[in-house]
């Protein structure tokens, strides 16, 4: 497990210990249905390997309506 740094929706910063975005959506107990998650300011998905020091964040997907 990696101790990391996570955002979730705009929200306070928290530090967490997590092996992948899953792992961290299913202890914050968070939705991913509409989510983008990025690590390092790059996209990521629920199964990308974490590591130290990563910073994970969790958005909101936009939704354009047709």
């Amino acid at each position: 497990m990696a101790k990391v740094l996570v955002q979730t929706f705009g929200g306070v910063v928290k530090t967490v210990e997590a092996g992948s975005p899953a792992n961290i959506a299913e202890q914050l107990g968070i939705g991913t249905d509409n989510a983008v998650i990025t690590v390092n300011s790059k996209k990521g998905d629920l199964s990308s390997t974490l590591r130290d020091d990563d910073f994970v964040s969790f958005t909101t997907s936009k939704v354009t309506s047709g």
